[in-house]
């Protein structure tokens, strides 16, 4: 395939391979160096407008993308993996798609969808704010032009008890939205560093736990905990959290929460103790945790960047899929989401979609199937077992 950057990852322009590597130590240089660029992209984006920064990254851009010309398909690469089947129209596959040209998606760069109790869908985009849809016609927008809510880039969502929204944006703090049917009516509460003990104004992870208490990854400044009226701070300075950029949280049955950090692994604070696994003291794959996600049995997914995607049994047992061991298409995983029969579909970034079922995987990009994009920041599965997929460019695919 042959590659191009963007400002989140890389995607495929052609179907076929140009060439096809198998000299690992080169592919791992390659790996290597895409780690490298996600450090530099997560340092620009907190100094725009450095121009040494934007030179250098463009250079190190340059020398990643002839890596990946020279990978090839990561699925030419895979050794001892499951059995890989690739999708195709006449597997009686339902695909929709919306995107800006035809529908009211304001923007194709959907970063997270979140059901309510309803089924309505809650899609967060890149620049184009809040989007409920219903019913898969009846669409509405909540951007700062129209509502309350203090930015356009929205990049967390969770839904309480009460059907609140709690909105982190990209920017300018959290927002918690009541419950309403139209713009006008819709109320928002905004908290930020000026009016709250918030630390940082560029949420990442929000996760509500049983007790209705909001967990909140907010920019540099580790994991904050929000009860309603007090906000409680944790970060490597008092706790024992060991980082302080929180990309993704999730709650367990037990109340646990499992925090995935930027280069310092997967972190579970029970309410008293904090317990960190990382790649020198567990089987996790790689110590920068884009995704957590926590399945029926209390089973913990992560999805990281160049490690695959690993299960954890909470006591010893890591499992790991990878480009080398499975058929997952991409190292880098920003979305991990299960059906009720165990089967999990990842998100990766830049190699499509993948099914795994136990024993088989099929992968579907935009060669094979009607995903129109192969980047795949977010994976949600409704009652009716469709996937909604949201992607990087390609707007939001409703799939089954």
């Amino acid at each position: 395939m042959i590659y191009t950057n963007t400002l989140h990852g890389f995607h495929s322009l052609t179907a076929k391979p140009v060439f096809v590597l198998h000299e690992k130590g080169f592919i791992q240089l390659c790996l290597i160096i895409q780690t490298f660029i996600a450090k530099l992209d997560n340092y620009c984006t907190k100094h725009i407008g450095d121009l040494n920064c934007i030179m250098t990254k463009a250079c190190y851009f340059t020398v990643a993308i002839v890596c990946l010309n020279l990978l090839g398909s990561p699925m030419g690469n895979a050794q001892n993996a499951s059995p890989v089947d690739t999708a195709s129209a006449s597997n009686g596959e339902e695909w929709t798609i919306f995107q800006k040209s035809n529908s009211g998606m304001p923007d194709n760069n959907a970063l997270k969808i979140v059901l309510d109790l309803q089924g309505n869908k809650w899609i967060a985009t890149e620049k184009g704010g809040l989007v409920r849809l219903q019913k898969e016609t009846d669409w509405t927008v909540y951007e700062t032009g129209n509502s309350q809510i203090p930015h356009n880039s929205i990049y967390s969502i969770a839904i309480d008890s009460h059907g609140e929204k709690w909105i982190g944006t990209y920017g300018n703090g959290l927002s918690m939205m009541a419950n309403s049917d139209t713009t006008a009516e819709a109320q928002f509460t905004n908290f930020n560093t000026s009016n709250s003990l918030l630390p940082h104004n560029w949420i990442l992870s929000t996760a509500l736990d049983a007790k209705g208490d909001l967990w909140v990854g907010a920019g540099d400044q580790g994991i904050t905990k929000f009860n309603g009226t007090e906000w409680f701070v944790f970060n490597t300075l008092n706790s024992g959290i060991p980082n302080d950029v929180v990309n993704a949280i999730a709650v367990d049955s037990k109340g646990n929460k499992w925090i995935g950090t930027e280069d310092g692994g997967l972190t579970k604070y029970d309410g008293e103790a904090w317990t960190t696994y990382n790649t020198e003291n567990s089987g996790i794959p790689s110590n920068w945790v884009l995704t957590v996600t926590v399945d029926d049995d209390d089973n913990i997914w992560v999805g990281t960047v160049n490690g695959g995607a690993s299960k954890f049994d909470t006591d010893t047992t890591w499992r790991t899929f990878d480009m080398y061991n499975s058929g997952l298409p991409n190292n880098s995983v920003y979305s991990i989401a299960l059906e009720d029969d165990g089967v999990v579909w990842i998100g990766t970034g830049g190699g499509g979609l993948a099914k795994y079922d136990g024993r088989n995987w099929m992968v579907y990009d935009h060669s094979n199937s009607e995903l129109p994009k192969d980047f795949v920041y977010a994976v949600t599965i409704d009652k009716d077992n469709y996937k909604w997929i949201g992607t990087w460019k390609g707007g939001v695919v409703k799939f089954k």
